[in-house]
Formats: structure tokens, C-alpha cells, sequence
């Protein structure tokens, strides 16, 4: 049985280990060859163009340069490069974030302006927004979580002598929760390579990332669910690492915690407990320690329970009960579906199909399953056809550097300075779109580069595996299979690329200083020819 378990845990680290070569580079192609982007932020219709390669090789010369200068000045004048820059990266942050919550003017909207109107209502002690049919949360149950984070929050506000509306006190909050990420994710880069040139690394790039600073004036569960779910893993890694620590308890109970507050905040990231599980479940295989079995079994329980137990308290306190919501079978129907701003993005069909349904689930599910059926047999007689929607519905998330963050903030409640406009609408929106895709490239191509050097490095110096490496990779694989099926949105991959930035940390040096050899191999040449 043990020989067996050791088989099948080389079998899954050589399996993941292939699958993180192949998406990776395929992430990469995809950036490097083309951008997604929207022209038209009323339509916000996603276009697609074919890049000069030479222009995304200068862009990836560029941030390298860039970067390694930065990596040589630090470490050549600073004691302390890695603190320095922390403390540098998070005051940049915080101040980047205070101008965008005083100047771009971003107010809630849509779906973001539902929850937090939710969350308002009952903190002002109105439980009428708990209502079987005339409800959002009765279409959406999900968003339950997001409203019971909220909620407090503007309680808090509201007994401040403050007029101004809370969403503003909630933006700055977010700015804490962006920083938060930044020393989750560092920790966990030296953790999982212990170099301090790739915490450096990080930490530059975490500052370079446009648009992770931007989505700190988006009010929905991007950042508050990937702060917990930072902490989450990092705990979980850091129990999986150090498994003698006299504070694994702690670790274990914070990777719960984590976990279980990141479902709470964005149902999605049930991809991440998925990747999580599979890791404990592997190293208990490998290890037997059984401590771990009762991770992955507390892990479970609390993420699949956090959201049903918050749901009914809010209809406790209403004295009403909601609906099961929208149905799953009608988001995976919506992403085989074309839409007017890209295949396979909302286009109402979840909506419209369990309102005329009459919030009937069983009839709301037959109605997308035929729709399914019709689509697969559409996909079936046109192989072209499909080829080319489920390329392009690809491309729409993972080709847009931005991560649609522009269409996120773009909602305003008064008229935004000249330079705010020009950044949504103007000339500065092309600029943008390019500093970010350029910025994508390097992101990719640095995580290529990690993957193929733990690929190549087992296979030459015989090191021994180590799948819990491999964490946020799964979750990243998790959200790809997932997004090409179910409804997509550029906005939904964001997270997952924040999850590849630890790898790029890696893989950047790599790529670095090998060319950083080259280049002082010709400089003393030229010195000794002369």
C-alpha cells in the first residue's frame, strides 16, 4: 500500500508538473500574440488584436531591464533590499489607492451596487431586502456572504459624525486588504523559495500591477476573498512545510479560517478548496500524517457550511426565506452562449431563464438543459465554429491584461478630472492597455520560466517532489477548466493571476541572470581587447 501511495503521489507531481509547462506557455502565446481589450466602455465590447512580436519583445526587455537594475541598486546600497522595498511597495500602495478612492470617483454598481444596497438596508435595521421573490439575494443567494462582510462594516460608519456615504470607508479598507495580499503572497515567496532576490521581485511586481491597484475601488469580493484566501494558504503551506512547528495548530486553524472566509466572500473560490484539498489528501498519501485528514476534513465542512449557515441567520433575523437562486446548469449554459460584449459572457440568460421560470429550479434547469443540448449539437455540426468561439471566449479572459478592471471601476458619481477620463475613454486607455499587457507578458513568461525550472531541475539534481509547491498552480488549473465552460469574464480570472505571481518571482531571476552572465562575459571581453 505504501509503495503504491509513493507511485501515485510521483505519478500526480509529474501529471501537475506537465500540465503547469503546457498552460503556462499556452497563457503566454496567447498574451504574447494578442491583446483583449474594450474600445467602447458603453458597450464594453471585447476586441481582439494581433500584436507586432517585436513590439512584445521590447515590452519584455523593457521590464527586465527595469527590473534587474532595481534588484542590482538594491542589493549593491541597501543592508536590508527586501525591507526597504516592502516598506517602499506598501506606502506606494496605500498612496496609489488613497488618490483612486479621491479622484476616479468609483461608486458601486450592478451586481456590486445590489450587495452593498443589501448590506446597507440592514445595517439601518431594514430586513425587507430578505424576501423570497422580490429579492436580489433570492436570484443570487451567494452574495449572502459579501453582504454579512459589508454590513458590519457600515454599521461602523454609520455611527462616525460622518455624512459621506460608507462605500468610500469600505474603499479604504480595501487598500488595507491590498496590502494585506502583498505580505501574504511575500511570505509565502520566501517561504517556497527562500531567495531574497525573488521576494524583491515580488514585491515589484505586486507594486507594477495596474490593475490589482485599481480593483481596490472595485467594491465586490475580488480583494476581500483573495486577502483571506492569502492567509489561508500561506498558513496551509507553512503547515505543510514545517510539520514539526511547535505552532502547527495555529497554522492549521488559519488555513481553515482562510479557506473558509475566501468561499464566504466569493463562492467561485471553491476552486481554491478544491486545490487544497487535493495537496492534503496527496501529502497524507505520501506522509501519513493523519493530522492532515483532519485539515482537509475541517477545510470541507466550514466552506460548504459558512454560506448555508450565514443565509439562514439573515432569514432568521428577516422571519423569511430565500430561494435557491439562479442555477448552476444556467451559468454553464450562458458560457456556451455568445454575448454582445464577448462569447460566453453575461448576456441575462441565468436571470431571465429562472424568472420566467418563476424561481422554479427544476423547471429553470430543464429549460438550460436544452439549451445545452442545443448548443453542443451546434458545436458538434460546426467543429469550426466551436474551435473558434471557445479560442476567442479563452483570449476574452486571459489575452487582456487589464483583467477588465476599467469596465469594474468605470461607474461614477460625479464627473471625473481630465485625467481620470482620459484613462477610461482618452488617449491614456491605449496606454494602459499596453503597459498592462506588456506587464501580462512578463507575468506568464516569468512563470513559464519557474515551471521549467522545476521541471529540469528534479529531472537533473534528482530532487525529491514536493507537490505543496504546486498549490496555487492547481487553483490557477482549477480556474482555467472551470472559466472555459462556465460563464466568463476577464474579471474572474484576476485572482488567478495573482496566484501566479510567486512563480513569476522565481521564474524572473532565472531568466535574469543568465543574460546578466552573458552581458559580463562580453563587457570584460571588449576590456580585454582594448
Amino acid at each position: 500500500m505504501k509503495i503504491f501511495s509513493q507511485k501515485l503521489y510521483t505519478f500526480s507531481y509529474r501529471f501537475i508538473q506537465v500540465c503547469s509547462l503546457f498552460l503556462a506557455f499556452l497563457l503566454f502565446a496567447g498574451a504574447f500574440l494578442c491583446t483583449c481589450y474594450s474600445d467602447d466602455m458603453e458597450s464594453q465590447l471585447v476586441l481582439t488584436k494581433w500584436d507586432n512580436p517585436l513590439w512584445g519583445v521590447l515590452g519584455i526587455a523593457v521590464f527586465l531591464l527595469a527590473l534587474t537594475g532595481a534588484v542590482l541598486f538594491l542589493f549593491r546600497h541597501t543592508g536590508s533590499p527586501v525591507k526597504i522595498l516592502r516598506i517602499l511597495t506598501l506606502l506606494w500602495c496605500i498612496c496609489l489607492g488613497g488618490i483612486l478612492i479621491l479622484f476616479s470617483k468609483t461608486v458601486p454598481a450592478a451586481d456590486a451596487m445590489s450587495v452593498y444596497s443589501i448590506a446597507g438596508a440592514l445595517a439601518e435595521g431594514d430586513t425587507s431586502v430578505i424576501h423570497p421573490t422580490e429579492s436580489y439575494l433570492s436570484y443570487y443567494p451567494q452574495q449572502v456572504g459579501l453582504v454579512a462582510f459589508f454590513e458590519p462594516l457600515i454599521r461602523f460608519w454609520n455611527l462616525l459624525p460622518i455624512h459621506f456615504p460608507a462605500y468610500h470607508f469600505i474603499k479604504c479598507v480595501y487598500v488595507g486588504l491590498l496590502c494585506m495580499i502583498i505580505c501574504f503572497q511575500e511570505r509565502t515567496v520566501h517561504l517556497l523559495w527562500e531567495s531574497e532576490k525573488a521576494d524583491c521581485i515580488y514585491l515589484m511586481l505586486a507594486g507594477a500591477n495596474l490593475p490589482f491597484l485599481m480593483y481596490s475601488s472595485f467594491l465586490y469580493g475580488e480583494i476581500p476573498s483573495f486577502a483571506a484566501a492569502s492567509a489561508g494558504f500561506y498558513s496551509l503551506l507553512k503547515y505543510l512545510r514545517q510539520p514539526q512547528s511547535t505552532r502547527r495548530t495555529f497554522y492549521a486553524v488559519s488555513a481553515v479560517l482562510g479557506i473558509t472566509l475566501s468561499v464566504m466572500l466569493r463562492m467561485n473560490n471553491l476552486i481554491l478548496l478544491i486545490a487544497a484539498l487535493l495537496v492534503i489528501l496527496l501529502e497524507w498519501l505520501r506522509d501519513r500524517r493523519h493530522g492532515l485528514l483532519v485539515l482537509g476534513l475541517a477545510c470541507t465542512v466550514c466552506s460548504l457550511t459558512i454560506l448555508p449557515l450565514v443565509q439562514k441567520s439573515y432569514e432568521l433575523r428577516a422571519g423569511r426565506e430565500l430561494r435557491s437562486g439562479a442555477t448552476a446548469l444556467s451559468f454553464l449554459a450562458m458560457g456556451m452562449q455568445e454575448s454582445t460584449r464577448a462569447n460566453g459572457w453575461h448576456n441575462g440568460f441565468d436571470f431571465i431563464t429562472y424568472q420566467n421560470a418563476g424561481l422554479d429550479s427544476d423547471l429553470a434547469n430543464e429549460v438550460s438543459r436544452q439549451a445545452i443540448a442545443e448548443r453542443l449539437q451546434t458545436f458538434k455540426e460546426h467543429p469550426d465554429y466551436a474551435a473558434r468561439f471557445f479560442l476567442q471566449k479563452h483570449l476574452s479572459q486571459w489575452a487582456d491584461g487589464t483583467y477588465a478592471s476599467r469596465q469594474a471601476t468605470l461607474a461614477t458619481f460625479g464627473g471625473r478630472s481630465h485625467f481620470f477620463h482620459s484613462l477610461y475613454e482618452g488617449p491614456l486607455s491605449r496606454l494602459f492597455i499596453s503597459y498592462c499587457n506588456a506587464y501580462q507578458n512578463i507575468l506568464y513568461l516569468g512563470a513559464a520560466a519557474c515551471f521549467f525550472g522545476l521541471w529540469r531541475g528534479r529531472r537533473k539534481e534528482g530532487l525529491s517532489p514536493a507537490l505543496y509547491v504546486y498549490l496555487g498552480f492547481i487553483a490557477v488549473l482549477g480556474g482555467f477548466l472551470f472559466h472555459i465552460f462556465w460563464e466568463a469574464n476577464a474579471r474572474y480570472v484576476f485572482p488567478y493571476s495573482l496566484l501566479l505571481l510567486p512563480y513569476a518571482s522565481r521564474g524572473i531571476p532565472s531568466i535574469i541572470h543568465p543574460a546578466a552572465e552573458k552581458a559580463q562575459k562580453i563587457i570584460q571581453s571588449a576590456h580585454k581587447m582594448t
